[in-house]
């Protein structure tokens, strides 16, 4: 985060506009992963229990997969993670890092994955894609269920200069809807074309998550493959630039304070093909149905780290449903509690929380690698 002075990570913030105010208190540090990699890589499904807690975390190295972790309800892990294994997989070779997952009561555990194809000649650019799991032992062992959004390879652009992304899907997080109808998934879309670049939406019928999905179109909910997919909020300056400016990344939850859903977003500007991080930002919507109720993102954070994600605590919650207060993660490391409440006053008030790399040292020891 940022390095500027007025430094606030270890304080009480306030931030607030739009209707939305978001605070943050100081609170124990700690981490999904361990020191089992430097950071975690992607949106970190987490499920709490009544006397227990699993979280699936992914690492980028040697090459993208996800590990396993038990620990408290309060996010305190004894346990060291394991890593889970797909079986039978059709293509070992390519990355995965399982970003979302969803239960029905008495089912299988449903995963969906990003994953990353190698752009041949185009330096480390990859070509991402969403794809499904399913696991019959509590997400320790996957079965590949196939795409959910796949370009054909030969829309790749090896000529992007974002220095990661050379068209595709992907950076995902699924919730349902308080009806339990449909299964909202919410990506950044790399698509080709500029106009369908952005945050963007498909919802699934919880009662058969296999089925094809349902793109958030210019026409509303659409399963012909021939409507382009209409970005929530499309980029202001396009991933085939070395300094894409838009938001990507989004992690969703149902807030029980709010009564809505409350989306945390990454935002890059100005970058160097490097994805820097301007800031994190949040927005709220009472109806995952109507994609163009969310509210106009409110920055919350100054900079910070990739993968922002508020995770409830109370039995039955995790990261995609929260109480009064969650706990708030950036990269898999956590220094804050969050709380979200409406205002009725529009006007922004406060300054965004911010944290050096000083003040990340102080926090979880000078030996760990500041992620920003």
């Amino acid at each position: 985060m940022s390095v500027e002075t007025g430094e606030t990570a270890t304080g009480d913030v306030v931030v607030s506009g739009g209707g939305l105010r978001v605070r943050f208190r100081a609170a124990p540090p700690l981490t999904l992963h361990g020191d089992s990699c430097w950071r975690t890589d992607g949106n970190s499904p987490i499920r709490v229990r009544r006397d227990s807690a699993v979280a699936f975390f992914s690492r980028y190295q040697p090459m993208g997969h996800t590990l396993r972790r038990v620990g408290r309800p309060d996010l305190r892990f004894d346990a060291p993670p394991v890593p889970v294994t797909f079986l039978a997989d059709p293509e070992p070779g390519i990355g995965k890092w399982i970003e979302a997952v969803w239960q029905a009561p008495g089912g299988p555990l449903h995963g969906w994955f990003h994953a990353e194809t190698p752009v041949g000649g185009a330096g480390r650019l990859f070509m991402p894609h969403i794809g499904r799991a399913i696991s019959d032992d509590d997400g320790l062992t996957w079965r590949h269920r196939g795409d959910l959004l796949r370009l054909p390879v030969e829309r790749v652009d090896p000529t992007w200069r974002n220095g990661f992304f050379a068209g595709g899907y992907g950076d995902l997080c699924a919730v349902p809807d308080r009806e339990g109808r449909w299964l909202y998934i919410l990506f950044s879309s790399y698509h080709p074309d500029e106009r369908a670049q952005g945050i963007a939406v498909l919802r699934l019928p919880a009662a058969d998550p296999s089925a094809p999905p349902a793109l958030w179109t210019a026409t509303g909910w659409s399963t012909d493959d021939g409507d382009a997919l209409r970005p929530i909020w499309p980029m202001g300056r396009g991933w085939r630039y070395a300094d894409p400016d838009g938001f990507w990344g989004p992690a969703v939850h149902y807030n029980h304070t709010l009564d809505a859903f409350v989306m945390l977003l990454n935002r890059t500007a100005d970058g160097a093909g490097d994805l820097v991080q301007e800031g994190i930002y949040a927005s709220f919507n009472r109806d995952l149905a109507v994609a163009e109720a969310w509210s106009t993102p409110l920055r919350i954070v100054r900079g910070g780290a990739w993968y922002p994600q508020a995770v409830g605590l109370d039995e039955g919650q995790g990261d995609t449903e929260m109480g009064t207060i969650g706990r708030f993660f950036m990269a898999g490391f956590s220094a804050w509690t969050v709380e979200f409440s409406r205002v009725a006053d529009g006007t922004p008030t406060g300054l965004p929380l911010a944290c050096s790399a000083r003040q990340f040292a102080g926090l979880f020891g000078a030996d760990r690698r500041c992620p920003w």
